[in-house]
């Protein structure tokens, strides 16, 4: 994050492809066109348009906030000050071969509408480009544990924050507003790692719990990132749901811990999970 006055408002690096920035960025241009008009709806200071404007596409941004909308009038071909609703009034006729929605989609009432919207003025053949924040990561699971839900200026619990997405919900919602998902990214962040940027303040005991007990590969998910193109075919949306929840996730290794080769952790795990197993049994007997 940069010292600007915008909220919003990052350095992107290019030959990181761990973060949602960079993985926008090259999701839209991997597409190989030249000249591509881009629509980024919610680009704050227009950090990740200025990297695909610099690549010679035409970047149009959408941005609610008029700070942040003024900066990005510096870098983008044009900005409009107000929200994807009332842009799209204003010139019903544009299309655009790529819509960028970084981080952004979480902050609406009726995320559906919007991204519904945005279909309908893509060209044939045009994709959407779409991060959202995860709420299913270990982090939030340890907050949990320890029976707190804390809102924060930044992170998975952004104050500003009206919806909230695991993997499922991603899928959808991508499905709900006609898209099918060609990939999809998940930048990874260690819990201590989610705890110490975000002001969290996890107990060493739960964030050890969470990654003891946890039997998914979503534990460490921070972000999904998606390209998705406008399903066509005509399929009913429950097969397109199906289809959506079927595309593999693409991360990046999880990262070594401290003792995973260890055989006398590895035991401590196993009698952990042996004894918390029984109690359950004990406790909830009857219950599936």
């Amino acid at each position: 994050m940069t010292s600007s006055s915008v909220k919003y408002d990052f350095t992107v690096d290019l030959s990181d492809r761990s973060t949602s920035h960079s993985l926008l960025h090259h999701l839209v241009a991997d597409e190989g066109k030249a000249g591509m008009q881009i629509l980024e709806v919610g680009c704050s200071s227009g950090y990740i348009g200025a990297t695909l404007a610099a690549k010679g596409h035409r970047v149009t941004g959408v941005e609610l906030d008029p700070v942040a909308a003024k900066a990005a009038s510096s870098v983008l071909y044009e900005v409009h000050a107000g929200d994807a609703e009332s842009f799209f009034a204003q010139h019903p006729d544009r299309r655009y071969d790529a819509i960028v929605l970084g981080d952004v989609l979480e902050h609406m009432v009726d995320p559906v509408a919007t991204l519904r919207l945005c279909v309908a003025h893509l060209v044939d053949g045009g994709a959407a480009a779409i991060s959202l924040p995860c709420v299913t990561h270990g982090s939030v699971r340890a907050m949990l544990l320890e029976g707190r839900w804390d809102y924060a200026d930044y992170g998975l619990l952004d104050r500003t924050h009206l919806r909230f997405f695991s993997h499922n919900d991603v899928a959808e919602l991508l499905s709900a507003a006609g898209l099918r998902i060609d990939r999809l990214h998940a930048t990874m962040l260690s819990i201590e790692t989610a705890s110490q940027e975000y002001g969290m303040a996890l107990r060493p005991q739960s964030m050890a719990a969470v990654e003891t007990l946890a039997d998914d590969d979503a534990l460490l998910d921070f972000q999904y990132v998606a390209l998705a193109r406008p399903e066509r075919s005509g399929i009913a949306a429950d097969a397109l749901l199906t289809q959506n929840l079927a595309v593999p996730v693409q991360r990046a290794p999880r990262p070594r811990r401290p003792g995973d080769k260890s055989s006398a952790q590895r035991l401590r795990i196993w009698l952990m999970k042996a004894l918390l197993a029984r109690i359950a049994r004990r406790r909830y007997r009857g219950f599936a």
